[in-house]
């Protein structure tokens, strides 16, 4: 297997439709920057940053976010649909004229269609849970290693990493997402319900593997002509509806995920963890996402 996403059939995203339909899935965008906006905006200044990666860019919510706020930031994802909004959402407003988008896959970051500073980051941003759709191709965590070490190659020294996974250690003792998961920081859509999670076993890529699953009412929508719509019950009627699903999710644990930034960035760099964003959160609180924070100390 290639050990890139140069085949587009190996992005998460490949059919497209689940692209179409993520905005769907997203909510209310200022309902969703409201859950971490203020904590994140609080760590880039305390750390005094000024240019921003945002290496898993999607539509562009969180790069629009940053900019209105002051920040340089350049912006990549490796689907093509999202790359469309996100420039679509450029084209329409000019004081974003100067916003750098494009294709950037993890594993060959210095290709991606955009102009890195020569003197790096001051910080990257891959938040939503982007990194958990990247598979270990190559085993024994040489891929994810070798994107980590990607995207400490393009920070400056004492630039910041902010990564994010879900909350797999209770996914994979549970079999389910964490109480309120479709109430989560980043995904908060009334449309979307039956949520899903299966784990299976897949051996030649990972020891499991989550796939997610969610029934989305497209009614009143542009997707409400879509060749798969079904119409199913909700809430006492029938609403055309899409399924949200075949989107591969790799678990990782908490400690799993800790070690394999302690490898990249060495076990004495500065590292911060924050469950759903929050500070100072009671110890038995059961977050969805656990955002890292960790320091180019090199």
């Amino acid at each position: 297997m290639a050990v890139n996403y140069e085949s587009k059939d190996e992005r998460p995203y490949a059919d497209g439709r689940e692209a179409r339909i993520w905005h769907l899935y997203v909510g209310d965008v200022d309902a969703r920057l409201s859950n971490y906006k203020g904590t994140l905006l609080k760590i880039l200044e305390e750390r005094s940053v000024l240019t921003v990666y945002d290496c898993a860019c999607g539509t562009g919510i969180d790069s629009v976010m940053l900019l209105e706020e002051g920040y340089k930031v350049v912006s990549t994802d490796a689907e093509d649909y999202f790359l469309e909004k996100a420039r679509q959402t450029k084209q329409k407003r000019e004081e974003l004229a100067d916003w750098q988008i494009g294709f950037g896959d993890w594993l060959d970051l210095k290709s991606a269609e955009v102009d890195h500073p020569a003197v790096g980051y001051d910080a990257i941003v891959c938040i939503g849970n982007s990194f958990c759709t990247l598979p270990d191709f190559e085993g024994g965590n040489k891929t994810l290693l070798k994107a980590l070490q990607n995207f400490k190659d393009l920070l400056k020294k004492g630039g910041i990493l902010i990564i994010d996974h879900r909350n797999y250690d209770y996914t994979l003792v549970h079999k389910t997402f964490p109480p309120n998961s479709h109430g989560n920081i980043y995904y908060n859509s009334d449309r979307v319900f039956n949520i899903k999670a299966d784990l299976i076993e897949k051996e030649e890529v990972a020891a499991k593997m989550t796939f997610r699953s969610w029934d989305v009412d497209v009614s009143g929508t542009e997707l409400e002509g879509d060749s798969d719509i079904k119409l199913m019950e909700r809430d006492g009627k029938m609403v055309p509806t899409l399924e949200l699903n075949n989107i591969p999710m790799y678990p990782h644990t908490l400690d799993g995920f800790t070690a394999l930034l302690k490898t990249v960035f060495g076990e004495e760099a500065e590292h911060r963890l924050l469950p759903d964003f929050r500070e100072n959160e009671q110890e038995d609180f059961v977050p969805n996402y656990w955002i890292h924070v960790i320091v180019n100390e090199s």
